[in-house]
């Protein structure tokens, strides 16, 4: 009989024809396997089972799937470990019973790969969020020992896995645990954050990103929550803003916080234009509130521009709404000036349409002209003209 059609996945049981002489195992699991079937099909297996051959091979081989061999058979130099197993040297590896100590992952997982390796295939669940633990165990083995077609086929489960925003709660929960590996654009967590519109979730996000150091990851969550501050979070948001309490200085990071705490400041702008609603929302802060508070309002010293009254100072932009008196100004032909009030313009209006009576109804536009003061003189600046901030 040809190798290629040898049952492997018979060798993997406890009858297996050739007996076993290497174990895998945990305080919690003993699974027994064969040297020369996991040397064959993974680099890393062969320097730990045969590590007089383990430095001749190069760390980046390749293991494909051949047309007549083992699917997970690797083509490469396999002349030294080869004869090793034929040397006096092999038959003293191959009557040695090796353990292999696999800390900190599941029987289940290492079952998942033999059988794998044995049998070249494997059937994972796809839509079984109790199984997602499963997968990224075995993911996390298919990495360590480098055997590249397992490694595809859970990274194309795991991404083909269900998403939806009844369940992406859940699912962030269990992959947490594996954030390590979900460092790409298409990653599960990245999914789940696309589904993420909870500030509960996107703050757990956030948490995850930074224990994984997954920029993307942090950078959009910090994005989302940007557009859900308001009054009873204004200040969990601004510490998760906080740029020094992430110590990272990728420019999108950065970006994101900086853009997050700016917009907390602004909330903050605006409810100081209301003094007693102001007072309410800073009358009981806790001593981490009060601090995050103390912090927003140097902030606000630095940044809160007088002119145009925020916290992104609006020099060169368009006055589009209202604006206080002595508000400095500049018109589009360059003269300079100073808001000193507003002037109602009415403008008639012919309608179209029949009103009871048999007449074309009339409607009074009511619009406002900034009143300007230029050159010890003042001007009324019409509709069409464009008057601009001069901050400078």
């Amino acid at each position: 009989m040809a190798m290629a059609n040898v049952e492997w996945s018979t060798f993997l049981g406890p009858d297996s024809p050739i007996p076993h002489d290497v174990v895998l195992k945990s305080s919690l699991f003993c699974l027994k396997a064969h040297k020369f079937v996991l040397a064959a099909v993974s680099t890393e297996f062969r320097k730990i089972l045969y590590p007089d051959t383990g430095s001749c091979l190069a760390d980046n081989t390749e293991l494909h799937k051949g047309s007549g061999d083992h699917p997970n058979n690797n083509s490469g130099d396999k002349g030294d470990w080869v004869q090793l197993l034929f040397s006096e040297r092999g038959d003293k590896l191959n009557l040695e019973k090796t353990v292999i100590a696999l800390p900190n992952t599941s029987a289940e997982a290492v079952q998942a790969m033999l059988q794998f390796i044995y049998g070249g295939q494997h059937q994972f669940p796809v839509q079984d969020l109790q199984k997602l633990p499963l997968l990224f165990s075995t993911l996390k083995l298919s990495q360590i020992y480098k055997i590249q077609g397992l490694q595809d086929l859970l990274e194309s489960t795991i991404a083909s896995f269900p998403l939806s925003t009844s369940n992406v709660k859940d699912v962030i929960q269990v992959a947490a645990d594996y954030a390590d590996l979900c460092m790409s654009p298409t990653s599960l967590l990245m999914r789940c954050l696309n589904l993420s519109y909870n500030q509960t979730t996107l703050t757990t996000l956030v948490g995850v990103g930074k224990q994984s150091n997954n920029t993307g990851l942090v950078a959009g969550a910090l994005t989302r929550l940007r557009c859900r501050v308001n009054d009873q979070n204004l200040w969990h948001l601004a510490r998760l803003g906080d740029i020094d309490d992430f110590g990272s200085d990728d420019q999108d990071v950065v970006k994101a916080a900086r853009e997050l705490q700016t917009r907390c400041l602004e909330r903050l702008a605006d409810l100081m234009r209301f003094p007693k609603k102001f007072a309410r929302v800073t009358a009981e802060l806790d001593i981490e509130d009060n601090q995050t508070y103390k912090k927003l309002m140097r902030l606000m010293d630095e940044l809160f521009c007088e002119n145009c009254e925020s916290v992104i100072c609006k020099n060169g932009k368009v006055v589009e709404e209202e604006v206080k008196q002595g508000t400095k100004v500049i018109m589009g032909n360059g003269d300079k000036g100073e808001i000193i009030g507003t002037q109602e313009s009415r403008k008639k209006i012919k309608l179209e349409g029949i009103s009871s009576n048999g007449a074309s109804p009339d409607s009074i536009k009511v619009e406002q002209r900034l009143l300007l003061k230029i050159n010890d003189g003042t001007r009324l600046c019409d509709s069409d003209s464009e008057v601009f901030y001069d901050c400078s």
